[in-house]
């Protein structure tokens, strides 16, 4: 579990759930400091469906540049059938000075009530740093604090032992949840001092009346810092399976099954057995895979989201699958090269004739009911490739979704820095 959240918010994290991580340029003769900060406040998975995506998120992902601070903030949140938590405020900041060069992320969030009152806090707060010294010696630590932390009929110390956990049982003595408290992790990995926290996790773990599947879960305070090891140049990349979003660029609908690319260097996987866009698009299991590399002479970033039977309006578009996949390697100071072996399996719109896997980029269409839709939309720059294979502007209500609405499924990018 703590692995998958690592692959889920790796370097820099899920920055607004909005943007591929970016990176300063770093000259490929001079060694220079990774970074990255993250925090939010709650995070909700319900039946493999996130139910409600990270709450007043911060980031500062994978980039060179110290010095800065980002602050975040949310009203009360209800996480639907999970419970509901109060006003969140995070912060992530670096910093460089006399001493060294430091991360440092934070997120305290009020008024938690999960599983009808069973798991109870009136703040939690997780707090995450990592520190390299002027002579080179990176240390880290992760702390959580919980006031007022009931669980079941007990009340608990606010600072519980680190990883500690506790079985929530029914009225009837049956298995209900397993309630994780002050979650550390700190841990050299590749390139990267890399240290996390997660204050409260609730994982569902037997039936139950509020009729929440196996497997479901919900994250409280969340916080995570990445330094790095002098290194020659950074890489960047993520990818998702789905996502919305208004007219005006604010998220409708959390992008699903998303992973990091770590900056400098790392892998990791996201899995959801089903996602998509509520009333839009549904999905089966869905896959994110990143892979990255950095060396004294080269950088190299994969990314993989790998998507079964996705449907948009129950069949309107649908495919036996689609795989979005891209790739960026810099060798010395030589050119970047760029990669996309995105394809569609079994591509298929209701009144026009099949497609084959390769699909032209940026092909554009217009699907009556439906709107504007651009397949295996394909953006390049110098040192970035960014692939959307399925890209839909709404030219109506659907639900929630306002006329000009942005939907997207399986999206990959990459770049090297």
């Amino acid at each position: 579990m703590d692995r998958k959240l690592t692959a889920i918010l790796s370097a820099a994290a899920i920055s607004a759930m909005a943007a591929p991580l970016g990176a300063a340029p770093a000259s490929a003769a001079t060694p220079t400091l990774g970074v990255s900060a993250s925090a939010y406040g709650s995070y909700a998975v319900v039946g493999g469906v996130v139910r409600s995506g990270p709450t007043a998120l911060v980031s500062i992902g994978c980039t060179t540049a110290f010095g800065r601070t980002v602050n975040g903030s949310t009203a009360a949140v209800s996480l639907p059938g999970v419970g509901s938590v109060g006003a969140t405020r995070t912060s992530a900041s670096t910093s460089q000075g006399t001493t060294g060069h430091s991360s440092r992320a934070s997120a305290t969030t009020a008024g938690v009530d999960l599983l009808g009152g069973l798991v109870h806090a009136d703040t939690v707060t997780s707090t995450s740093s990592a520190s390299r010294s002027a002579s080179g010696a990176l240390t880290g630590s992760a702390t959580s604090r919980l006031l007022g932390l009931k669980v079941g009929e007990r009340s608990l110390n606010a600072v519980p032992a680190p990883n500690s956990a506790i079985s929530l049982k029914t009225s009837t003595g049956a298995a209900l949840a397993t309630v994780y408290l002050n979650q550390q992790s700190k841990a050299m990995v590749d390139n990267d001092l890399q240290v996390s926290s997660v204050a409260l996790r609730v994982v569902i773990t037997g039936r139950n009346a509020l009729g929440l599947p196996i497997g479901s879960r919900v994250d409280v305070g969340v916080s995570r810092t990445a330094l790095s090891r002098p290194i020659q140049g950074l890489v960047g990349g993520s990818g998702y399976a789905t996502s919305a979003s208004l007219a005006n660029g604010a998220v409708a609908s959390s992008r699903t099954a998303l992973a990091y690319a770590a900056c400098t260097g790392g892998s990791g996987k996201a899995t959801l057995a089903t996602a998509g866009v509520p009333g839009v698009v549904s999905t089966g299991t869905t896959t994110t895979e990143v892979l990255s590399k950095v060396t004294t002479s080269s950088r190299s970033s994969l990314v993989k989201s790998t998507i079964a039977g996705p449907r948009v309006l129950g069949g309107l578009i649908s495919a036996d699958a689609i795989v979005a996949e891209t790739s960026a390697s810099q060798t010395g100071a030589g050119a970047p090269v760029l990669g996309d072996s995105s394809r569609f399996v079994g591509l298929r719109i209701a009144g026009l004739p099949a497609f084959s896997s390769a699909v032209k980029p940026n092909t554009v269409l217009t699907v009556p009911g439906l709107g504007r839709v651009t397949l295996h939309k394909t953006v390049r720059t110098a040192r970035s490739i960014d692939v959307v294979m399925i890209e839909i502007v709404t030219d109506r209500v659907f639900g929630s979704l306002p006329t000009g609405s942005v939907v997207r499924v399986g999206a990959s990018t990459t770049s090297v820095s």
